[in-house]
């Protein structure tokens, strides 16, 4: 029987520091910038100086090229956000849903959008979401991508409707039966995804800490990052050749 451990008091001692060292390790794996370094060595791109300057899988995809996704998906997905959840689960013999193991994620996410290696630059988090999906519900992971693209495909706002799919987590997770859940704990999923949407939106809003583009007011320019995941309203103007020393006129997308 997997161990469901949600009281400090109940944590033996030998557990306790297993556990440290999972949340550790889920951090610093979670930092490693992976689109980065993939730029860096493939094609000497630094993805912070071209496009979005977002380092992340989109702005690797138009600078570096598309076959590189295959392995920053390897290491976004399966390691950071999935692998956290599958060592508790099965090296660690922890119930799938444990409160004090779906931390572990969302450290892994923490890690991945504030990079300790990138002066806690970083990535937006979807790919690493997408990873402890994998590992929780792949149903629940099929939804999100589904109602995603579909809405992406219907507005071409990519941004909006990975906002969407978020905030239809926790709702999912509630009215979910059992077998949807791997028959985890609906609460504590909900919860987490709730955990989830607040990371992807304090990204949105910080960025990677550049300044507010300023040819448009800051109420406009944080609904556009809140919604559409970027500073102006024209996505192409966004993803366009800029570069960071450009100063405030503009910075980073999904």
């Amino acid at each position: 029987m997997p161990r469901q451990l949600d009281d400090r008091h109940d944590i033996p001692p030998a557990m306790a520091i297993e556990l440290a060292g999972l949340y550790i390790f889920s951090y610093l794996v979670g930092s490693i910038p992976t689109a980065y370094l993939i730029g860096k060595l493939a094609r000497d791109v630094d993805l912070r100086s071209y496009g979005s300057g977002n380092v992340g899988g989109s702005n690797l995809f138009r600078h570096v090229g598309k076959w590189w996704m295959a392995p920053l998906g390897v290491l976004d997905v399966l390691v950071k956000g999935a692998g956290p959840i599958w060592f508790g689960v099965y090296v660690m013999d922890m119930d799938r849903t444990a409160p004090l193991l779906v931390i572990a994620p969302l450290i892994a996410i923490l890690g991945h959008n504030w990079s300790i290696y990138l002066r806690f630059q970083g990535g937006r988090g979807i790919a690493v979401v997408a990873g402890s999906l994998l590992a929780l519900s792949p149903i629940l992971l099929a939804a999100f991508v589904l109602v995603a693209m579909a809405g992406w495909a219907v507005t071409r706002s990519a941004g909006v409707w990975v906002l969407i799919s978020l905030l239809l987590l926790p709702l999912w997770a509630i009215l979910s039966p059992p077998w949807v859940i791997l028959g985890g704990d609906q609460i504590v999923l909900s919860a987490y995804f709730g955990g989830l949407l607040v990371l992807v939106v304090m990204k949105r809003l910080l960025s990677n800490w550049t300044p507010l583009y300023d040819g448009l007011p800051k109420r406009k320019v944080l609904l556009n990052r809140l919604f559409r995941d970027r500073d102006v309203d024209n996505r192409a103007d966004w993803v366009g050749d800029w570069r960071p020393e450009q100063g405030s006129n503009m910075q980073s997308e999904t």
